[in-house]
């Protein structure tokens, strides 16, 4: 009983740090220190933050502290995605609409889209759906019940997709 008391003690002294440094990584960001957010954020998302990785997606998109760069938006989107954070489920399958940073993929729009809104995050939920009913009025039956399909099946897991020095 003393080992499981001591591993959880190890184990909540390892998680707070980090979601401090990601709360101070987030004020960073909201102040405009995007150098300080970006290496943060950055530190996070090589630990497999998923919070991280979507905030990294944002600022490669928008340009903030770094050069616009869809593609790395696109990437860091995705190893957030696959993970369940909403947030960056629905930027994934709004990228995929256009072929912003990706392939033109409205199978894969609607498919993100679906699981972003099945999150039930009220605002996020009617984006998600609206952007995924305007992807549905260009696709065909069978594609529509294909992007369900994966939908359905979805589970979020490890990214898989981390650099080692």
């Amino acid at each position: 009983m003393m080992r499981v008391a001591a591993i959880a003690l190890l184990l909540l002294a390892v998680a707070l740090p980090a979601r401090a440094d990601y709360q101070s990584a987030v004020l960073a960001y909201d102040q405009g220190r995007f150098d300080n957010a970006l290496e943060e954020f950055h530190g996070l998302a090589e630990q497999g933050h998923a919070g991280a990785e979507f905030m990294l997606g944002a600022m490669f998109f928008y340009g903030k502290g770094v050069v616009s760069d869809h593609v790395l938006a696109a990437i860091w989107f995705h190893k957030s995605a696959i993970k369940g954070n909403a947030s960056a489920q629905l930027a994934f399958g709004s990228l995929h609409i256009r072929g912003i940073g990706v392939r033109q993929d409205l199978v894969t729009a609607y498919t993100w889209l679906t699981i972003a809104a099945n999150n039930g995050i009220p605002g996020l939920q009617q984006q998600a759906i609206a952007l995924r009913d305007e992807a549905s009025r260009l696709m065909r039956p069978e594609e529509v019940a294909s992007a369900e399909s994966a939908a359905r099946s979805f589970a979020p897991r490890r990214a898989g997709l981390v650099r080692t020095n």
